[in-house]
């Protein structure tokens, strides 16, 4: 089972170190079901000094501002169950 929780291991993490891997981790997560359902477009974008989160999958724009990577996959399965 994927830890959605942990994105990086314990000890002193730099901000931007933890976004950057956050950032990978939710691709990675992401992709096996974007790829079951041949979604190919889809990135997840962190801005603003780290205090924006977007998941970005086929032009949509979905706010994901301190989602929990649990959360981050609920929105990518809830945006397949609209599109079907």
């Amino acid at each position: 089972m994927k830890d959605f929780y942990r994105v990086m291991e314990k000890g002193e993490v730099g901000e931007s170190d933890y976004y950057e891997k956050k950032r990978e981790t939710v691709l990675e997560t992401i992709k096996p079901i974007c790829e079951a359902f041949e979604i190919a477009d889809y990135d997840y974008f962190i801005r603003e000094n780290n205090l924006l989160e977007i998941l970005a999958i086929e032009g949509t724009l979905i706010n994901c501002t301190k989602n929990s990577i649990r959360e981050t996959v609920r929105e990518v399965v809830n945006y397949i169950h609209e599109r079907l």
